[in-house]
């Protein structure tokens, strides 16, 4: 019974959060946000790091790695490309997603997992956190600004 009144109350929330303009309300851009990270983590799975990072850079987009900051798509797909260490898996899942008032920005964190073999063969696992802001682009998806 608790539940069922919890989601009750959830969707009334909900529902009172609606928008009757067409418009996205901040709940459904937060949760937008969490499925376009999981999309993320999905295609560095499937496709590897070089298509994934230069697939959701914005075109002027920056990561930074080993202390350097690397700008742009095809800068970003080289990176990767030349990458000497092999990813055996690499998981990430935001735990706080925020956005911007006009909902044109957006930044998240959370826990990563790391396990790859480095070029001399030696195997590792790192876990850390990860930091992104996000950017919704003139089509309407999101590419992040900076990884």
């Amino acid at each position: 019974m608790k539940n069922f009144l919890a989601s009750i109350f959830l969707l009334s929330i909900i529902g009172c959060a609606s928008n009757n303009s067409g418009e996205l309300t901040r709940a459904e851009v937060i949760q937008e946000i969490y499925e376009m990270e999981q999309a993320f983590n999905d295609m560095l799975a499937k496709e590897g790091r070089a298509e994934a990072f230069a697939y959701f850079a914005a075109e002027n987009g920056s990561i930074s790695r080993g202390g350097r900051l690397i700008t742009g798509k095809d800068s970003i797909r080289a990176f990767y490309a030349n990458s000497t260490t092999k990813i055996l898996k690499l998981t990430w899942k935001p735990s706080f997603v925020d956005v911007s008032d006009d909902l044109s920005m957006a930044y998240t964190w959370g826990p990563t997992f790391f396990k790859g073999i480095r070029e001399n063969g030696e195997a590792f696992e790192n876990t850390g956190t990860f930091h992104s802001i996000w950017k919704r682009q003139v089509d309407g998806s999101w590419r992040y600004v900076y990884d």
